[in-house]
């Protein structure tokens, strides 16, 4: 069953007042705003992800730069270079 003439200006006129009185509701209800909170959703876990595998590269790169082989194994890195070199014989 279809709306009357009067019932369908009724709702043109509750549409267009709810457009002028509320626009973030009449997006929301007309599915305008929906789809651009998903896409900004997922941009947001693309870049925590891109943040997120920035970090885990840096902290590989200083743990090769701190770990690297010495010249004296076992010993901290300060005293390491303070240390006499080796003499073999």
């Amino acid at each position: 069953m279809g709306l009357s003439r009067e019932e369908r200006r009724a709702l043109e006129e509750l549409e267009k007042r709810l457009a002028l009185d509320e626009p973030e509701l009449d997006a929301l209800l007309s599915g305008k705003a929906g789809h651009h909170r998903r896409r900004g959703s997922a941009m947001h876990v693309w870049l925590m992800l891109m943040l997120l595998t920035c970090a885990i590269v840096m902290m590989g790169i200083v743990l090769l730069i701190t770990t690297g082989e010495r010249e004296c194994p076992g010993v901290p890195f300060s005293s390491c270079e303070r240390a006499p070199a080796r003499q073999e014989g």
